[in-house]
Order: structure tokens, then C-alpha cells, then sequence
């Protein structure tokens, strides 16, 4: 198989669909002789920010010149994103060999999507020899395929309603197996707010004699400006620090991410406040509150639950308090759209409705219906690129226009705005 052959053949393993079970990947791992123990590294569950969190930490350990791996889902444009050493992605050469010597275990044990692609950065790290590497898990957490680690600490960020069909129906039940990635005497640091969800943490913690660290009080942080491309905060000892992603909820990302730097600091890692600052004025994260162009401005935001949704209409409300938002949005039919879109009202000019090329994505006449209970103009173009062309048809020069709801909505107009380039 080429490159493009073997891509295909690992998308099309997700007709395996989802096993919340960790069986296979033990097995898989064990076939492959655990790379998984050649390295240490730090895990990350949450539903919302441990992306964010997860670059962050890689940019200041790089900056430091750890050869640090991370380990993040889903893509936006190439399956490489999702597996990376400081900015290099994965090679396609060791993608292709990998699956090239598993295909027909693979086929015969019926391993998922994401059982191969966990399997496939763990072997990779292994064989590059990170110093370090950082892990995002890919749902919930006790029984993701991630779970097989033992980090030097479990980083727990912001917990939401979110994949209700697998994970349970009610925030403490989510909270719980988020908290399946506390080991037995391993750290954990977190940044929840709710109470409900802390007990819960809190209860694992105690069970497991995982001392519980709370990554940050609001007090020990000061905003001094924010705005979309840059801003400055103090942060306990460190004062005007400057980040370049925007919104209130990056500069909590970025004290969590902080913490967890101070933690690696007292196990006898060697970062200093130098790396801490230049990473994070120059962290890339693509897809949050991105620009993508100027004028009319359009962003790019891959918020995609209530939560995530609220964090960058608030945020959005903070940078144009005087502006209503044009919306192009996209979703997956199993998220809680009709929260989202409730969240995307209180600040639209309009809304484009659409739809992204994914087999999960809602139908936007499904969309519509709760637009229209909300009295607020819209449009329905079934095409992510051809969404953005309209808006931009529609608006003014001094409009923003946002195209949010979810990685893939996002992820497919970053692909589809490239080939056109490389076509014009």
C-alpha cells in the first residue's frame, strides 16, 4: 500500500466503531513489547482545553530542548497532526511500515481506529527516544486506550456534559471515568471548578493515595490585557507573561499548564522561566479563535459542546462587545446542539448552517429547527467552503465571521481553503 492507501485503510478501521475496553490495546501493545514503558510522560483528560493544555506543555519542554512527543486527537487537516516530536510530524515512512507489519493482526483482532493510532505514538516515541512525551486521551479516560500508562503525574482540566451514549448522562458519572487516569501513588493536578465534579476527583484521589493538586486559585492570577492575538497575565512568580491564543479560558489552559511545569521543576526537571515565557508567546494550536483572514475577519474555533461554546461566545462578547457575530456552523449529530446553538444566539448576526463530509455530522435541517425558535435569521448550505463564501458575500468589511461547532467543520475548511490555494 502507499501512504494514501494506508490512510484509507485506517479510516476505514473505524467501522470497529468505539470499545471502551482496554483488552485490545493491552494485547496490541504487548505484541509490539510495550513501548509505552520506554519513556515517561504525562497524561491529560478533560472535555474541554486539554488540547490546549497538551501544547502548551509540549512548547515549554521543547523550548527547554527536551525532545518531547505529544499525542493529541482528533486532526484537523492531516492524520500526522495527531502525532508529533517538537514540530515534526510523524513520517509517513514509519506510518506506512507500521501498518504494513500489523495489517493482518490487525484485520484479525478487529482493533479500532484509535487502538492503532495510541498503539502506533507510543511505538513512535519509543523508537525516536523522546526524553518525554504528552498525552491526550481521546474519550473519557479510565477506559481509553491511553489508560495502559503510568505518568509522572494525570492532568485532570475542565469536565462537561459531553459523549452522554458512552461516558453516562450526569456530570459526577462523566467526572469518574475522566479520574480513571489517577494511578496508585502518581499525582494528579486539575483546574475544575465544579464541586460535584472536585469530590469526585477528590474520592478517586483518596482511593488510589494520589496526591491531589489544585493547579491554580483565581487569585494567584492577574489579566492585564487580552485581546485576540496576544495576552498578558501574571501568574504567581511570573509577571507579564504574553500568550498568543485569546480568551479567558486559554489563560486558565495556560496557568494549568504552568502548575504542571512547576510539578516537573520539583521532580528534578530542569525548565526555566525563559522557556515558560517563550513558549507560550509563541505556542501554535490551530482552530482556536484562530484568524484565518483579516478582513472581513474570520476565525476559526473548534468549540464543540455547551461548554466549549459558552467559553467563546463569552470570549468573543469580551473582544467585540459592540459587534453581532456571523456564524457558520457545523456539528456532529450526538453533541448537544441544541445547547450549543442557544450559546451561538445570544451574540449572531446570522447563521450559515452546514454540514461537514463526516458520517456523524448533524443534518442541518436538524439545525434549523432550533434556530427558528430562537427568531434568528439563517441560511443553510450544505458545504462547509461554500458556507464561508456566502458569508462573505453577506458581510460587511468590519463584520467577524466565525465558523465553529466542531473539529471537523473546522478541519474541513482548513483542507478544502488549501486546495483551492494550491489550485489557484
Amino acid at each position: 500500500m502507499n501512504y494514501e492507501e494506508t490512510l484509507s485503510y485506517l479510516y476505514n478501521l473505524e467501522r470497529f466503531g468505539i470499545k471502551l475496553d482496554l483488552s485490545n490495546t493491552i494485547s496490541l501493545i504487548n505484541r509490539l513489547g510495550n513501548p509505552h514503558l520506554k519513556f515517561p510522560c504525562i497524561h491529560i483528560a478533560g472535555s474541554n482545553g486539554k488540547g490546549s493544555v497538551a501544547a502548551m506543555l509540549q512548547s515549554i519542554l521543547c523550548a527547554t530542548g527536551y525532545r518531547t512527543g505529544l499525542y493529541t486527537s482528533p486532526h484537523l487537516v492531516d492524520y500526522r497532526e495527531r502525532i508529533r516530536i517538537g514540530d515534526e510530524l510523524i513520517e509517513k515512512n514509519f506510518i506506512l511500515n507500521f501498518v504494513d507489519d500489523l495489517k493482518e493482526e490487525i484485520s484479525k483482532n478487529g482493533y479500532t481506529f484509535f487502538e492503532v493510532t495510541t498503539a502506533l505514538a507510543f511505538s513512535y516515541f519509543a523508537d525516536k527516544k523522546v526524553d518525554i512525551a504528552v498525552l491526550e486521551t481521546g474519550m473519557g479516560g479510565r477506559l481509553d486506550s491511553t489508560n495502559i500508562v503510568t505518568p509522572l503525574f494525570s492532568i485532570i482540566t475542565d469536565i462537561s456534559l459531553e459523549h452522554t451514549n458512552h461516558l453516562g448522562t450526569t456530570l459526577p458519572q462523566i467526572a469518574f471515568e475522566k479520574a480513571g487516569i489517577i494511578k496508585n501513588g502518581v499525582p494528579t493536578i486539575t483546574s475544575v471548578e465544579d464541586q460535584g465534579v472536585f469530590q469526585v476527583i477528590k474520592n478517586v484521589c483518596a482511593q488510589r493515595k494520589s496526591t491531589l493538586y489544585i493547579g491554580f486559585e483565581n487569585s494567584d492570577v492577574k489579566i492585564h490585557r487580552l485581546s485576540l492575538d496576544q495576552t498578558v497575565f501574571d501568574f504567581g512568580q511570573y509577571k507579564n507573561l504574553k500568550l498568543n491564543l485569546g480568551g479567558r479560558h486559554q489563560v486558565t489552559n495556560a496557568c494549568l499548564a504552568i502548575s504542571a511545569i512547576e510539578k516537573l521543576k520539583e521532580m528534578g526537571w530542569k525548565i526555566g522561566s525563559k522557556a515558560v515565557r517563550g513558549a507560550l508567546k509563541s505556542v501554535n494550536w490551530r482552530g482556536r479563535l484562530e484568524i484565518f483572514r483579516e478582513t472581513p475577519l474570520t476565525l476559526l474555533d473548534v468549540a464543540h459542546n455547551p461548554a466549549g461554546t459558552k467559553a467563546l461566545v463569552d470570549a468573543l462578547d469580551e473582544f467585540f462587545p459592540k459587534k453581532e457575530i456571523i456564524f457558520i456552523f457545523g456539528v456532529m449529530a450526538d453533541k448537544d446542539y441544541p445547547s450549543m446553538l442557544k450559546e451561538i444566539c445570544r451574540k449572531t448576526k446570522s447563521i450559515v448552517l452546514t454540514k461537514p463530509n463526516y458520517k456523524r455530522a448533524a443534518d442541518p435541517e436538524l439545525l434549523e429547527k432550533v434556530v427558528i425558535k430562537q427568531n434568528k435569521p439563517y441560511e443553510i448550505v450544505p458545504e462547509v467552503k461554500q458556507a464561508h463564501i456566502l458569508a462573505l458575500k453577506n458581510a460587511k468589511s468590519d463584520d467577524v465571521i466565525c465558523i465553529t461547532g466542531s473539529h471537523f467543520t473546522v478541519g474541513e475548511f482548513l483542507s478544502q481553503s488549501e486546495k483551492s490555494e494550491v489550485g489557484s
